[in-house]
């Protein structure tokens, strides 16, 4: 894990996603030996879409905010919901470069895959991009 990670209160435990009222969830496939939990539903997918949940809070302020975002597989059923976490601070002023862990979790609302980008800020006050990287750990 990322040095200094302390995952949210919520993050990992059964039961933490609501599903949306009239939102499908794909069902769970059975365990693949061999495969870390969570994962056994990429086995059953031809391609996923994902569709970022827009804030209202940020389209009328114009503040960054976490984004979230529905991973669906290509008959619209629910497979993951990615979450991210990240510093206020960072969203305003680096915005597309900050620094951010996205949680990624199954229907159960277990985290399966963690995404950690580090800030690659470069010049003065974040005004440009350096080539990003990312960790991505599964399990996390």
């Amino acid at each position: 894990a990322p040095s200094g990670y302390a995952p949210q209160p919520g993050y990992g435990q059964p039961g933490a996603v609501a599903q949306q009222p009239g939102q499908a969830w794909m069902q769970r496939p059975q365990q693949i030996p061999g495969v870390p939990p969570g994962l056994e539903y990429l086995s059953q997918v031809d391609q996923v879409l994902v569709k970022q949940q827009i804030e209202l809070v940020e389209v009328l302020t114009g503040f960054e905010t976490t984004n979230k975002y529905r991973i669906l597989n290509s008959v619209g059923q629910q497979v993951y919901f990615a979450a991210e976490e990240s510093e206020f601070c960072q969203r305003q002023c680096c915005r597309q470069c900050r620094e951010f862990n996205m949680h990624i979790l199954d229907n159960m609302g277990v985290e399966v895959i963690r995404v950690f980008r580090p800030c690659k800020c470069v010049g003065q006050g974040c005004c440009g991009c350096d080539t990003q990287e990312l960790t991505i750990e599964s399990p996390p």
